[in-house]
C-alpha cells in the first residue's frame, strides 16, 4: 500500500528557507513526513514541522501533490504546502532532526534531497494553482534511495527484536 505524507516550504522575510538535517539519512530536507491514522495532509504537515523543527506554523497554500512510484510498498504520495512560522523554539525539536537551519535560497546545501529542490522551485513560482507531478530519481540518488530503504528495513527489524 502506498504511503502518504506532507511537508512544508517555510520562507522567512530574509528570503531564507528552513531545512532539517535528517538523522536517518544525513541529508537536508524540508520538514515533513508520513500521515498518521485519521490525520489530514494539512494536520500531518503542521505536526511534522513542529516535531522536526520545534516551530509552530500556519499553512498558507498547497504547492502541489507529488507521486513517487519507485518508493517501496507501492509508492509514495506527498503534499507540499507553503507555510509561515507562528512561533516556537527549534531547541524543542525531536531527535529525528540533527540540525534545523535557515539557508539563503541561492546557497542551498549540496546534500539537499533532490525532490525538495523541485518542491522549493514550485513554491517559489507563486502559482495560484497547485501542481500535480510524478517524481522519479535518477543516477546516484536512485542508488542511494534503494540502499537507504534496505538499510533502514534491516535496522528496524534489529531494533524491533531487542
Amino acid at each position: 500500500m502506498a504511503t502518504e505524507g506532507s511537508s512544508a516550504v517555510i520562507l522567512n522575510d530574509k528570503h531564507k528557507i528552513l531545512l532539517v538535517l535528517r538523522r536517518d539519512a544525513r541529508i537536508w530536507s524540508l520538514p515533513g513526513g508520513g500521515r498518521e491514522a485519521g490525520e489530514t495532509f494539512e494536520q500531518a504537515a503542521v505536526r511534522e514541522v513542529r516535531e522536526e523543527t520545534g516551530y509552530d506554523v500556519k499553512l498558507e497554500q498547497l504547492v502541489g501533490e507529488y507521486w513517487r512510484p519507485q518508493y517501496p510498498n507501492g509508492g509514495d504520495r506527498m503534499r507540499v504546502f507553503k507555510a509561515r512560522i507562528l512561533g516556537g523554539d527549534p531547541s524543542k525539536r525531536d531527535q529525528e532532526s540533527l540540525d534545523v537551519r535557515w539557508f539563503p535560497l541561492d546557497k542551498l546545501p549540496k546534500t539537499l534531497w533532490p525532490f525538495a529542490r523541485e518542491h522549493v522551485q514550485d513554491a517559489l513560482a507563486n502559482s495560484k494553482e497547485s501542481v500535480s507531478k510524478e517524481q522519479k530519481l535518477s543516477g546516484i540518488w536512485a542508488v542511494f534511495k534503494t540502499c537507504f530503504f534496505a538499510f533502514r528495513k534491516v535496522r528496524n527489524r534489529i531494533r524491533h527484536h531487542r
